[in-house]
């Protein structure tokens, strides 16, 4: 083993993350930089991942340390391990994601050549289970300031390498903050040494987004800790923190993770979150969400996939999560400004299709049968058009270049009786 100076240490944190940890493992010892060492700390995992760390013992050597214990979080496992890093490098990757190939060779020889450097990081990208790539990191090189995290966070936490003396300055994570502590000492570190943070020009490592990690799994408690971490540091934060969350639930309600009645989340969500913004933004934030029309007419467990304003584009879905009902109202308006007739295509997820042409302006409605078998089953509703019309094309005064069809002014769940 080499001496501190050039060494680095990557801290791991663990638990249950048994599909992946092998491949993580590997993608920080078989990197091509010589003096390297990885600890793992694992919080007593039960899923197969301590024989293979075991397995992992028989190739790596002394290159590969861990213990398995509990702890009260991953905040908590990393900063265990940072007590026990021997290098003066840090390096730390979760157990679901991995290094790319060059990483830590290109990281030690920037802060081994640029001695007032206490921190760098680099490219990254998001993959997917099988570390399929989905897109790259929205990552912002320096120069960058503080305030810049007002508008995401622009660090993928694998990318980054510090020099360990850097907590001796700053602290160790927030062990109160249960996923936003990356975040929060990014925020520390820009602020005390907003000159002497560094970037590589390549890519560093690659995130891995799956159902169980904390970015997808605690999405809410992610935006709710950085906007609360902002407004420790600035004072207020910026409202899109909690939209770009709204529209998340927007995407996925109610079939996915979070089936809460969607009303009562995003109002609980707003009490938390208020005394983090300005009393102005928390009132032109009340009332964005409160004029949404995809906010007003979801009912608990059903969502329409319409416009803000509530026009429907040309494949309108609803979905709803069965809870016994019989049928789906909607109210809606034929609006087009060249009255021309309006055809429509209704599908649903258990086969039944029919179709019908509008007329004339002014409202209409749309009903579909639940049959029995599919009434406590989460299902969707499709309605598609062929007859969109763009606001554009019909107005010279219009910028609206949205393919419109028609207004949905309200949805019903028709009980059985």
């Amino acid at each position: 083993m080499s001496g501190a100076a050039d060494l680095v240490t990557v801290v791991m944190p663990s638990f249950n993350q048994g599909r992946f940890i092998e491949a993580a493992v590997r993608s920080v010892l078989d990197q091509d930089y010589r003096h390297l060492e990885l600890l793992i700390v694992d919080a007593g995992s039960t899923d197969g991942t301590l024989p293979c760390l075991e397995r992992l013992l028989d190739t790596f050597g002394e290159k590969l340390r861990w213990l398995s214990e509990s702890d009260t979080g991953p905040a908590n496992a990393i900063n265990k391990a940072l007590r026990l890093a021997r290098g003066e490098i840090v390096g730390w990757l979760n157990s679901d994601d991995l290094y790319a190939p060059g990483a830590v060779a290109a990281a030690a020889s920037y802060l081994l050549t640029n001695p007032d450097a206490v921190m760098v990081y680099g490219e990254a990208e998001h993959v997917d289970e099988t570390g399929r790539r989905l897109a790259a990191y929205p990552t912002r090189r320096p120069p960058v300031s503080p305030e810049d995290f007002q508008a995401g966070c622009f660090i993928c936490q694998p990318s980054v390498f510090l020099r360990r003396e850097v907590f001796d300055a700053v602290g160790l994570l927030d062990e109160s903050l249960a996923t936003a502590f990356d975040f929060e000492l990014w925020m520390r570190l820009f602020r005390a040494f907003p000159e002497r943070i560094g970037f590589i020009d390549q890519l560093m490592a690659r995130s891995r987004l799956h159902a169980d990690c904390i970015t997808s799994r605690q999405r809410r408690l992610v935006a709710v800790e950085n906007m609360q971490i902002l407004a420790k540091h600035f004072d207020h934060a910026t409202p899109h923190w909690l939209l770009t969350y709204v529209e998340e639930l927007y995407a996925s309600y109610p079939h996915g993770g979070d089936a809460s009645a969607l009303h009562a989340n995003v109002q609980a969500l707003l009490t938390e979150i208020e005394l983090s913004l300005a009393e102005r933004d928390f009132i032109r934030l009340k009332d964005v969400i409160g004029r949404d029309a995809r906010y007003q007419l979801a009912l608990p467990g059903l969502f329409a996939s319409v416009y803000s304003d509530g026009w429907t584009p040309p494949r309108l879905i609803v979905r709803v999560r069965g809870t016994g009902e019989q049928g789906v109202l909607l109210h809606c308006a034929h609006q087009r400004p060249d009255s021309r007739p309006i055809g429509l295509q209704v599908r649903t997820s258990w086969g039944a299709a029919f179709s019908l042409t509008i007329e004339k302006i002014g409202g209409f409605e749309i009903t579909v049968q639940i049959p029995d078998n599919y009434a406590r089953s989460n299902y969707a509703i499709v309605v598609s058009s062929p007859d969109a019309f763009v606001p554009e094309h019909l107005d010279a005064t219009s910028s609206d270049r949205r393919p419109l069809v028609f207004k949905l002014s309200r949805v019903e769940l028709i009980a059985g009786g």
